[in-house]
């Protein structure tokens, strides 16, 4: 899908018409806190339902219906009702539809916006309104800092900073190399990433045996090849995407260097596997700060990918199990009394406290961000991504500067196409 992250460099311009938004509805919003018609309380979807997101959004869309059945199912309290609103993924657009909720007084919380572009243009508006919201997916590092105070942000998804100090983490304590060859793609997230895994693993005292940069558009990698075999190094990092990392790992193997292979959320895809091929994928380690549902999950996430599979008619995607987590928080503070714009908010900012969800345990920091440092750690087994381990990073520093990437990715018969959010 379109590089979610690329947008935000409109939102300068968006925020001029934040500005004539927030004028027309302004001093009505915080008054607009009533929440309930008759026994039923909304929450709200914001995301993308149409355009390049759209199966990105539904998969979160549809990991929070998963939530509401079953917490309707219950008859413990109120009826929970969802109202979707179709924000294309694009700051321009929400900030269009934004009106629909933020002036809607039956809609006292929602789960999204899920990409950073729209949510950095959505925060003012949503903290004027005392709107509180859970991004499931949203992971760019500046997000609290949008306004200040901010009350009403929260996502259920480290940042982006997480990704680079937990595979540092997980080189350093699992995998346990003589040495790492760190390659990149040279784009923005690739290089990034791979400069900033390179520069936090060294600090925890892995060995650094080559840099190399890859061009994405070749189909030789030869040259990278050899410099890697040439110094013999037993573990690969590739900052970059799925389609060169397979290619990647496949000459690699080929050339005889069988060390262990692990790239981050950019490779997380089949299409790794396909670019691979099955028997050198076999064994490739990918990573990222989400959880993902699969037919052979265990615990809590088994329990949710067959109520998704049964009530969605489908297998969870990315970032589902994060919407049902966010979804079950709202709804949580409703079912304790809290159904107004803001006794929710105050519930979610003062009195949930530790929430242990089926994609992490959550735990909200004052800025919104989750207190969990969880990382997921994904191998390929038998031709397909399974889950293979969970690792605590370090609280990432704040210099990290890496970028989600681009990628397109099919979770069992869920496909989203999504540029990180």
């Amino acid at each position: 899908m379109p590089h979610a992250r690329a947008r935000a460099l409109r939102v300068v311009a968006v925020l001029a018409v934040l500005a004539v938004g927030l004028a027309a509805c302004g001093k009505s919003k915080k008054s607009s806190t009533s929440a309930s018609t008759g026994s039923t309380v909304y929450i709200g979807f914001v995301g993308a339902k149409t355009g390049d997101n759209a199966n990105l959004g539904i998969n979160i869309r549809d990991g929070i219906k998963v939530a509401i059945d079953e917490e309707n199912a219950k008859k413990d309290g109120p009826t929970i009702a969802l109202k979707e609103f179709d924000t294309g993924g694009d700051p321009a657009q929400a900030t269009t539809v934004a009106p629909q909720f933020i002036q809607d007084n039956s809609v006292i919380g929602t789960v999204g916006p899920a990409f950073s572009g729209e949510t950095k243009a959505l925060i003012p508006l949503y903290q004027d309104a005392g709107l509180v919201f859970i991004s499931p997916s949203a992971t760019n590092v500046k997000l609290p800092t949008i306004v200040s105070p901010e009350t009403v942000f929260h996502r259920v998804i480290a940042d982006d900073a997480l990704q680079a100090s937990g595979i540092a983490s997980y080189l350093s304590q699992t995998v346990k190399p003589k040495s790492v060859a760190f390659i990149n793609d040279n784009s923005e997230y690739g290089k990034g990433l791979a400069a900033d895994v390179q520069r936090l693993s060294v600090a925890k005292g892995v060995k650094a045996a080559t840099t190399q940069v890859v061009d994405p558009k070749a189909q030789d990698f030869s040259a990278t090849v050899n410099a890697i075999k040439a110094s013999g190094a037993d573990t690969v990092f590739y900052g970059g995407y799925y389609a060169e990392a397979g290619r990647l790992r496949k000459q690699l193997v080929d050339a005889g260097v069988k060390g262990t292979f692990v790239s981050g959320d950019g490779s997380l895809d089949p299409g790794f596997i396909t670019a691979a091929g099955p028997a050198a994928a076999e064994g490739a380690k990918l990573t990222c700060p989400c959880n993902l549902s699969f037919s052979t999950s265990t615990g809590t996430l088994k329990t949710f990918f067959d109520a998704f599979k049964k009530d969605i008619g489908k297998d969870p995607g990315l970032y589902s199990p994060e919407a049902y987590d966010a979804a079950k928080i709202l709804i949580k503070g409703i079912k304790a009394g809290n159904t107004t714009r803001p006794k929710l908010l105050d519930y979610v900012n003062s009195k949930l406290g530790t929430y242990d969800g089926i994609s992490k345990t959550i735990k909200f920091e004052n800025t919104g961000n989750i207190g969990s440092t969880q990382f997921f750690v994904f191998e390929v087994k038998g031709g397909a991504i399974a889950p293979s381990e969970t690792i605590t990073a370090d609280k990432p520093p704040e210099t990290t500067t890496t970028v989600g990437p681009s990628t397109s990715m099919t979770v069992g018969a869920s496909t989203t196409t999504t540029s990180k959010p």
